[in-house]
């Protein structure tokens, strides 16, 4: 099996390459991909495409897109780029595989769970609740899950979605404005105090990347195994427990040992998504890996991160 994680620089993507190098040949790319500018994030995906399919000969292959620069803040000009980009990878991608060569291909796609089910109503969600996007991010992520829908019923290719929670973890992009976990330690770290633009009843579902990794991998495997050619599935990647805001900072509190100074504002974009997101998946929960990593344990291993990090560079706001 040869495999290619597109976003290995990512949070998510190093997590998933990490895992697949201990089980398949995973496809490194001569070049680094430049995400800031789409021209040129499709010509390096398009030469990156044909020297992938070059090295599959005629191995059975998975493709897993981790890769977006997008939040539930990106503006409809930001989203459109990226559906340009994407829309372009799959092109190149179907430019060079073969006929033969599709029918032993898998892609797995990294949706987002919060931004497709933002209006949806009934939680808890699963993967047969009716998405209702409310942002362009989720409008961005429905319309690529079906761009891959029409790919595999066209090609033979096996697809696989997964719509994924609030992931958070060590070296967290905290530029992107978003990761909740790795702001508050990082506030306590700094002794800053960390702006909320949500009620403390907020709730959300956070799982550790190293757990969203394992699930994505195993339900990704049994696809590219056992689904039949032009199959589509759609997988929710979450953590057993929601928590409310309030109560991870009660946890937070717990394990670093200090309390977190917080401010809780208006926010411009509170409208965008409801107070309560709850899911539970139901589609092939055998394979969930059952020893996840406690929301303690999570939060202490990226404190723990942080802390290197500000030894090693100093106050630098960055992973």
């Amino acid at each position: 099996m040869k495999t290619w994680v597109i976003g290995r620089g990512g949070l998510l993507g190093r997590s998933v390459e990490q895992i697949l190098a201990s089980l398949t040949q995973v496809f490194v790319p001569n070049q680094k991909f430049d995400w800031s500018d789409s021209s040129r994030a499709k010509s390096q995906l398009a030469t990156e495409c044909q020297s992938f399919i070059s090295s599959v000969a005629d191995d059975n292959w998975t493709i897993y897109w981790c890769a977006g620069r997008g939040t539930l803040n990106s503006t409809p000009d930001q989203m459109h780029e990226e559906n340009v980009v994407f829309e372009s990878f799959l092109q190149a991608l179907e430019s060079n595989l073969s006929v033969s060569a599709k029918q032993k291909g898998t892609i797995f796609f990294a949706s987002s769970a919060g931004a497709v089910y933002g209006g949806s109503k009934n939680p808890p969600f699963t993967e047969l609740t009716q998405p209702i996007p409310m942002t362009s991010y989720g409008d961005a992520k429905i319309h690529q899950e079906a761009l891959l829908r029409d790919f595999a019923t066209k090609h033979g290719i096996r697809v696989l979605v997964g719509r994924i929670s609030n992931v958070y973890g060590a070296r967290q992009d905290l530029a992107k404005n978003q990761g909740l976990i790795s702001t508050i330690c990082f506030s306590v770290l700094r002794r800053q105090p960390l702006n909320l633009f949500v009620p403390l009843e907020t709730s959300r579902n956070y799982i550790y990347v190293e757990d969203a990794a394992k699930c994505i991998v195993a339900h990704a495997q049994k696809i590219a195994m056992t689904a039949k050619n032009s199959s589509f599935a759609v997988k929710l990647v979450v953590a057993q427990e929601n928590l409310t805001i309030g109560s991870i900072l009660n946890i937070a509190k717990s394990v670093l040992r200090t309390r977190p100074l917080v401010t809780v504002s208006t926010n411009k974009h509170g409208s965008s998504q409801p107070q309560s997101l709850i899911f539970k998946s139901v589609v092939d929960t055998e394979l969930d890996n059952k020893s996840t990593t406690g929301f303690s344990v999570g939060m202490k291993k990226v404190m723990t991160d942080l802390q290197a990090s500000f030894l090693a560079s100093g106050w630098q706001r960055s992973n």
